[in-house]
């Protein structure tokens, strides 16, 4: 599979989202910035629930910074027992994680670090403006590592730029500069100290900041005292700030509260862009108070909280490098001692199964790029086939993975895409491919497929396949380049394994049919010297891949490992029988990178494309790494090029119109929220309840205790308070996309105050409720029965009904008469 680039590939700067072949009703059209706090209205609430962190609303950071450390990484991040663990190893760790290190003479910029000083961070995958945010934790009490919470909004600006020019003109940036730096930032830092002297840190202070830029007299650092509290007492702590950008009633300022007491306020150099949330440890050069003498700690998370203001000096800017330093560029090979870590039960296998409602962009990238022959000489951009894009991916709500091309008869949206990104004029001969966020390295690889029976089973010019693939440029003149005899520009490094249907006999590009196959191995991309190795294979003469059955694709590969006595290998199987061995004269790779599925058209081997639409369909894929010893680890010259943006992908969900909690903080609140005025009920027509035992006459038929304490002994659910969240939902339920539903129900509470919540889950638009918000779910803190109800359009074709009483609440809640019902 080859999908060289000489330069990042540009992806088109829209998309058309459409409805696919399938009938799956896309979400509503959502905005790259359509942040949370500045469409939304109700507080965001995360518990933490769970025991993985949910993709949909938190980016996982793998990056460094701050000096003489190896970065955060996300092994670092688990959740338990209802907390979020951030884990920082010092200098005494003498575990196996490793962590990351920036060094501009490798590609991709960063390489594999040390293991000690390595530590953790989340942020917010939407942006956050003005407002109240609020975490509880326990930090860590040791000094030498930083405990944090921080918005973060960083650009640059070029020469030229009007913002470069204001810069130079004020003093803040050399003309001859090559950049000037937006840095908005808000920050709690722990430990903290009397004054800028890197001296006397104690956890009975810390730096409250505000950043506009980088350079001196663009932040304001203040020196905070704590009083006679001690933050690092092992207790649990409210760590808030309230961030005003502006309004006619709030001067700009950032007022700082540790346990609902104010602390600190911040009047100059206050940011205004909004920003991502971040919660995290590092380990900082200097100023965290000595070095780390400790093995292994953690800041625990309770919660998180965000009250947007809405005020009007919020300003929503992109940032230049928005995708940078995140999970899905870890290019270190996901370990099967992580994947445990994650979830207990998954015995060290990487594995999804496509039965939620959309693809979870924390296992996933969706491709949008174009490889595979150019028309003429290439200078024109004009590309053979139409690429691969977002909306030809879905699932089909029964389990399966949906990859689908259209072919020459196709005519209709969407446009494919040429090698430069530019669109199209057609749809035809336009695929679809998906990578998996993290790298992998030797370990087995399974994936159970059925292949499309187009045109009585003979090749159709669309492929399916399963590869992995990484890829780096050496210029002319590197040591790599040297050493491989480059020519041209660069030396290219292209480490790679293929499954491909059809096969062909020969090199020749005839013959093809599918009861052969191409297993090929590469460590780079010449034929002279070979830097490759193609397997015609065939499968057999009682193998019929076309026969609308579903077939198991498998291959174990080694990268070689001399600990371990292993030689560099790939086994290539097919329902369980081994068809071919690659050995090490056949090149087989030896750097980890993404698997990736693929139904795409090359230039000449895959045959005519003469249909209109196919479907390939995945059933479930599974990855069990083994040990990497004799991996050779490195980043990607271009790891995050050609992929989408989540927001193109037609099934996108995230926490603007996903399934936000808002809540109650149990904590004092400096200052009061605006309560929002119920909306009036609207009144559908009567309907048939979709829900089975709303009324729970029998008892929990029908209904699932998905978290916590939940029972029906009298013909109500009783939600027990406690530690963690308590949750009943029944799953599945039939919806029909573009239609509208209302879900209602009475709640009540056995302690006033206390909040009971009503939600649906799923992939929903034109969400109203009971509470006059856009949120998926709707509350009451009466110890009355009350109905609230949520009103939406489904885009998907099942959706989840649940009962919520969240943790560290006095008494219990109860619901009762659940009806949801198609309004007409």
């Amino acid at each position: 599979m080859k999908m060289r680039s000489k330069a990042a590939w540009s992806t088109a700067l829209s998309a058309l989202l459409v409805a696919s072949m399938l009938q799956i009703a896309p979400s509503k059209a959502v905005d790259a910035f359509d942040w949370y706090g500045q469409t939304d209205t109700g507080t965001f609430r995360e518990e933490f629930n769970g025991t993985q962190l949910d993709s949909r609303k938190w980016l996982i950071a793998a990056k460094q910074w701050g000096g003489s450390n190896n970065g955060v990484v996300p092994e670092n991040v688990k959740l338990e027992d209802g907390k979020l663990i951030l884990e920082a190893h010092g200098d005494n760790y003498t575990g196996s994680v490793l962590g990351l290190k920036r060094d501009g003479s490798v590609p991709g910029g960063v390489k594999q670090g040390g293991s000690t000083r390595v530590g953790a961070a989340i942020a917010s995958r939407e942006y956050l403006g003005s407002g109240k945010y609020t975490m509880r934790a326990k930090i860590i009490g040791s000094l030498g590592v930083a405990s944090t919470m921080w918005t973060f909004h960083y650009s640059e600006y070029y020469p030229g730029d009007p913002e470069f020019d204001r810069a130079a003109n004020a003093g803040l940036v050399s003309p001859t500069a090559d950049y000037y730096a937006y840095n908005h930032e808000i920050d709690i830092e722990l430990p903290g100290r009397p004054g800028a002297a890197h001296t006397g840190q104690s956890f009975n202070r810390a730096l409250f900041n505000t950043f506009t830029g980088e350079n001196d007299g663009e932040y304001q650092t203040t020196y905070g005292s704590l009083g006679s509290v001690n933050v690092a007492d092992g207790q649990f702590h409210d760590f808030s700030f309230e961030w005003h950008t502006g309004s006619d009633t709030e001067t700009p300022r950032v007022d700082y509260y540790i346990d609902g007491v104010k602390v600190a306020t911040n009047t100059s150099n206050i940011p205004v862009n909004a920003g991502r949330l971040w919660l995290g440890v590092w380990f900082p050069d200097a100023w965290a108070g000595g070095p780390p003498n400790f093995d292994a700690e953690a800041m625990e998370v309770d919660w998180f909280e965000f009250t947007p203001y809405h005020e009007p000096g919020d300003r929503w800017m992109p940032e230049t490098f928005p995708d940078d330093g995140w999970e899905s560029s870890d290019f270190r090979p996901m370990t099967a001692a992580e994947i445990d870590s994650r979830d207990p039960s998954a015995n060290g296998e990487w594995r999804d199964d496509f039965d939620s409602a959309v693809l979870d962009p924390g296992n996933w990238l969706i491709a949008k790029k174009n490889w595979g022959g150019q028309l003429g000489n290439g200078e024109t951009g004009q590309s053979w086939n139409g690429g691969v894009v977002p909306e030809n991916v879905k699932l089909d709500g029964q389990g399966h993975l949906v990859l689908e091309a259209h072919g020459n008869y196709y005519n209709g949206l969407p446009l494919g895409i040429n090698k430069t990104g530019a669109p199209r004029k057609d749809g035809k001969r336009v695929g679809a491919a998906i990578a998996t966020t993290r790298y992998f390295g030797s370990g087995e690889y399974e994936v159970r497929m059925k292949v499309p029976n187009v045109n009585n089973g003979s090749p159709h010019g669309a492929v399916p396949a399963i590869w992995t693939f990484h890829y780096q440029e050496y210029d002319e003149g590197s040591p790599e380049y040297v050493a491989n005899g480059g020519t041209g520009d660069y030396w290219a490094s292209n480490h790679e394994i293929d499954v491909e249907l059809p096969g062909r006999p020969g090199p020749a590009h005839t013959g093809m049919s599918f009861d052969k196959a191409l297993f090929n191995t590469w460590q780079g991309e010449r034929e002279s010297p070979e830097e490759y190795h193609a397997n015609f294979t065939e499968l057999g003469e009682n193998v019929a891949i076309t026969d609308d059955g579903w077939h198991t694709f498998k291959f174990v590969w080694e990268t070689g490992d001399a600990a371990r006595n292993v030689l560099p290998s790939v086994e290539f199987y097919l329902d369980g029988v081994l068809k071919w061995t690659a050995t090490g004269d056949d090149y087989v790779p030896n750097k980890p990178g993404r698997l990736w599925l693929g139904y795409w058209f090359p230039r000449n081997w895959g045959g005519e494309a003469n249909f209109s639409t196919s479907q390939l369909l995945i059933d479930y894929v599974s990855i069990k790494p083994h040990d990497t010893g004799g991996a050779v680890v490195q980043s990607e010259s271009y790891p995050l090029d050609g992929f989408a943006a989540w927001e193109e992908y037609p099934g996108y969900s995230s926490f603007p119109n996903g399934e936000p909690s808002p809540t109650p903080s149990p904590s004092p609140s400096p200052s009061p929220s605006p309560s929002p005025s119920p909306s009036p009920s609207p009144s559908p027509s009567p309907q048939t309840n979709l829900l089975a035992n709303g009324d729970f006459s029998s008892g929990m038929t029908g209904w699932t205790q998905a978290a916590g304490t939940v029972a029906a002994p009298s013909g109500e659910m009783v939600l027990t308070g406690g530690s963690v969240t308590s949750r009943g939902e029944q799953t599945n339920i039939a919806v029909t996309p573009g239609k509208t539903y209302r879900l209602s129900g009475d709640l009540r509470n056995s302690s006033s105050g206390s909040w009971t919540y009503l939600g649906v889950g799923g992939t929903v638009t034109g969400v109203t409720n009971s509470q006059g918000t856009a949120n998926t779910e709707a509350g009451m803190s009466s110890s009355s029965a009350t109905q609230v109800w949520v009103q939406f359009t489904a885009s998907s074709s099942t959706v989840t009904v649940y009962a919520s009483f969240y943790k560290d609440q006095s008494g219990s809640g109860y619901a009762d008469n659940l009806v949801l019902s198609e309004v007409i």
